[in-house]
C-alpha cells in the first residue's frame, strides 16, 4: 500500500514539475526571442536607426551602422575610441565585486554583532537609520571631492601600474559599497535578532560558551538572510556601478559607453550595452540565488 501511495504522488509531481519548466523556459528563451524578432521587424519597417537600431544589418552593415548582433559577437573590437565592449564590462565587473566584496565583510560582520549584542545595536542603530535612506548616488559628489581621482594602486602607494586596477577608482569602490552595505547589514541584523530563543538556550544546556553560540546558532541561524542581502546588495552595486559611470568624471565602464555612444548617436553600441547589463545583472542574481539553495538547503525543510 505505502508503495503504490508512493507511486501515485510521484506521478501526481511529475505533470507540476514539467509544467513549472516548460513556463520557466518560456520566460527565460521564448519571450526574449520573440521580444528581438518584434524589434527587429520594427527596425526594418521604421528604418530610423538612430532610433529603433536593427539587430542585424542586411543585405551588408553599413559603416556607421554595425548591427546590435554584430557588435555582441565582436566585444573586441574598439568603439569610439572608448575602448572593446568587453574590456569595459570587465572593468565594471571588477568596480562591482571589489566594492561588493567590502561590503558584505563589513556588513555582515557588523550585523552579526549588532544583533548578537544589544548595547551596541543600540548605540549605532540610531546613525545607520538615519543615512540608510540616502541614495548611494547621492555620496558621488562627496566621493569625488574626498578621493579627486585616486585609484587602487595609489591607496597601495603606487603610481601608475598600466593594468586594469589603474581605472579602479577610490570613489566609485565607496560608492558602491555604501549601496551594497546597508541591505547586508539590514538583513543580516534582522535574521539574528530573528534567531528563536530556544536554540540559544538549548546550546547552553549542552555546554555552548559565547563563541560556540555565536558561530553555530546566531551564524546559522541568520545565514538565510545574509544571503537574502547578499542578493540584494550585488543587485544595486550593479545598478550603482551604471548609474555612477554614466556621470561626468567617468572615462571606462559599460555605463561610459553606454552615454558616450548616446552622444554619438550610436543606438546600436547603446542597445548592445543595455543587452549585456541586463544580463550581467540576471547572471549575479541566479548565481546568488544558487549558492543560497546550496548552502542553505536546510532552510528550505524547515518546519
Amino acid at each position: 500500500m505505502k508503495n503504490e501511495d508512493q507511486k501515485n504522488k510521484s506521478l501526481k509531481t511529475k505533470p507540476r514539475f514539467i509544467k513549472a519548466h516548460l513556463f520557466r523556459i518560456c520566460g527565460w528563451l521564448i519571450l526574449p526571442v520573440m521580444l528581438l524578432v518584434i524589434w527587429q521587424i520594427a527596425a526594418v519597417r521604421l528604418n530610423q536607426p538612430w532610433i529603433f537600431p536593427k539587430l542585424i544589418e542586411t543585405p551588408f552593415p553599413e559603416q556607421d551602422k554595425q548591427g546590435v548582433i554584430n557588435i555582441l559577437v565582436h566585444p573586441y573590437v574598439d568603439i569610439y575610441a572608448s575602448g572593446s565592449l568587453f574590456s569595459n564590462t570587465i572593468i565594471s565587473l571588477l568596480r562591482v565585486l571589489i566594492g561588493f566584496t567590502l561590503a558584505a565583510v563589513v556588513g555582515v560582520t557588523l550585523g552579526l554583532i549588532m544583533g548578537a549584542l544589544l548595547p551596541i545595536r543600540h548605540l549605532l542603530e540610531p546613525l545607520i537609520e538615519l543615512l540608510r535612506p540616502l541614495c548611494p548616488i547621492a555620496w558621488l559628489p562627496f566621493a569625488m571631492v574626498l578621493f579627486k581621482l585616486k585609484t587602487l594602486p595609489n591607496l597601495l602607494g603606487l603610481g601608475y601600474t598600466h593594468t586594469i586596477f589603474d581605472r579602479v577608482q577610490l570613489g566609485m569602490i565607496f560608492v558602491l559599497f555604501v549601496g551594497g552595505f546597508f541591505p547586508i547589514l539590514t538583513n543580516t541584523l534582522d535574521g539574528v535578532a530573528g534567531v528563536r530563543r530556544n536554540y540559544l538556550a538549548l546550546a547552553r544546556m549542552l555546554g555552548a560558551g559565547r563563541y560556540q553560540s555565536f558561530m553555530h546558532v546566531y551564524l546559522s541561524a541568520a545565514l538565510p538572510m545574509i544571503f537574502t542581502g547578499l542578493r540584494q546588495g550585488i543587485g544595486l552595486c550593479w545598478f550603482v556601478i551604471i548609474a555612477a559611470e554614466m556621470m561626468t568624471g567617468a572615462d571606462s565602464g559599460i555605463g561610459y559607453l553606454l552615454m558616450y555612444a548616446a552622444a554619438q548617436a550610436g543606438m546600436d553600441v547603446v542597445i548592445a550595452c543595455m543587452l549585456i547589463i541586463g544580463t550581467i545583472g540576471a547572471l549575479l542574481n541566479f548565481i546568488m540565488r544558487w549558492s543560497m539553495q546550496t548552502l542553505v538547503r536546510w532552510h528550505s525543510k524547515e518546519i
